[in-house]
Order: structure tokens, then C-alpha cells, then sequence
């Protein structure tokens, strides 16, 4: 389980609330007032930071780790909606709403998050009207991100799924991508099997369109013959 930590200086709560894109163009004393608002919170790996059905009334953000976002469909499989890298955050909604948390969240290594309670943020966005515009903004990057998933996710095919999402990962360009999750995390997103994923990977291996390098990297060989693979 997650659990809070005291705290003497404000120095880790600078350095989390200052990775994340909607706190960045804030000036230095504002960034200060923000990070005297969070509370430092730690969750082992495997830990869980929120469950379902659990009041959201907390913005969390990622300093150290990864977080993984999922629900569990009827017949217990896992689909994963998203993974929080460091400088990622969640809970933004609970701002707007008094929401339930549809989704467990947990940490996926070892884990250092900061927490904002709703009134702290409301009274930050009251004095810093700047931040509501950024919230907006962020908001509407997980509405894109979202979209972007349910289309992939409506392909019935897993080969040009893999292909779409791995196309939209490197910037249509070939290269080398990190991946940002676990291939057992990846193919929860995308609604398949490890063992499905793997094939496919192999797939594209064999058809000299990708190369796998260890366990979180993929090098796009031929730009042109994954978007030939990946849907229109």
C-alpha cells in the first residue's frame, strides 16, 4: 500500500511538481507554493496507490517510478489504460467532480508520488489563473490519448494494432523508441495476450520491418512497411 511520509524540507516536493508540463511555466515563488501543498507519498512495487470504488479527491504525480492505470473487464482480465512515468499525474478529474475511482492504480517498481488534495489545487488554480488553462490543456491530451487507444483497440486484427500503436510511438519516423511500459503492460493496452504480442513482434521481426533491442526498446527499420502494415 501507498503511504504517506513526513517530511522536514520541501525539497523532493520542488523537484516532483516541477517535472509536470502544467506547473512548468510557473515562476519560482508560485512553483513554491505549489510544492508547500504536496504531500510525499511512497508505494512499493506492486503496491497499490488507489483501488476502485475509492472517493478521488487527490491529484497524484509521479517524482520516481512508474504507475500503472487499469481496469479489471468481468471475466478478470486486465486492461491497462495507461502507465505514469515520472512527471505524469492522475486524478485531475476530481477537481471538476466529486468522482469514483473506475480503475486501480499501481506501482509497477518502487515508487515516490507527491499528492495535491482537491481544496489545495482549487485554491492554487484561484490564486495562479494560468494553471486552470494548463489543466485544460492536459486534459484534452488525455482526451486525444484515450481516442487514440479506443481506436486501436477496435481493430480486430492484433498485427496492425501493434503496427498503428508502435507507428504513433516513433513519430511515423524510423529510429529507435523506448517503450514506455512493460511488454506485459503493452499488450494489456492493447488488449492481447503476452504470448499474442510476442508472435507479432516476431512477425514484424522476420519481415525486417522492426528490430527488438533487450526488453523496452524497438528500432523502426522501415517506416514505410509499418504503415503499410498499420491501419489507414
Amino acid at each position: 500500500m501507498a503511504h504517506a511520509h513526513q517530511h522536514e524540507s520541501i525539497e523532493q516536493e520542488l523537484e516532483c511538481v516541477s517535472q509536470v508540463p502544467i506547473f512548468q511555466r510557473l515562476a519560482a515563488d508560485q512553483l513554491t507554493s505549489v510544492a508547500q501543498m504536496t504531500r510525499p507519498v511512497v508505494a512499493k512495487k506492486g503496491g497499490t496507490v488507489f483501488s476502485t470504488g475509492e472517493v478521488s479527491q487527490t491529484l497524484y504525480i509521479v517524482n520516481v517510478g512508474q504507475v500503472r492505470l487499469y481496469h479489471l473487464a468481468e471475466d478478470g482480465r486486465e486492461q491497462v489504460l495507461r502507465v505514469l512515468n515520472p512527471g505524469d499525474f492522475i486524478g485531475e478529474i476530481a477537481l471538476f467532480t466529486d468522482e469514483i475511482h473506475s480503475s486501480y492504480a499501481e506501482a509497477t517498481k518502487d515508487s515516490e508520488l507527491c499528492t495535491i488534495s482537491r481544496a489545495s489545487l482549487t485554491a492554487l488554480i484561484k490564486d495562479m489563473p494560468q494553471l486552470s488553462m494548463a489543466l485544460l490543456g492536459a486534459l484534452a491530451d488525455r482526451l486525444k490519448t484515450a481516442e487514440r487507444q479506443a481506436t486501436l483497440l477496435a481493430i480486430p486484427d492484433a498485427l496492425p494494432r501493434l503496427a498503428g500503436y508502435l507507428q504513433e510511438i516513433s513519430g511515423h519516423q524510423a529510429g529507435t523508441i523506448d517503450l514506455p511500459m512493460s511488454k506485459q503492460d503493452l499488450a494489456a493496452y492493447l488488449g492481447m495476450t503476452p504470448e499474442s504480442l510476442s508472435r507479432k513482434l516476431r512477425q514484424l521481426v522476420k519481415d525486417g520491418v522492426i528490430e527488438t533491442i533487450g526488453r523496452r526498446q524497438v528500432k523502426v527499420l522501415d517506416s514505410s512497411a509499418l504503415a503499410a502494415v498499420a491501419p489507414e
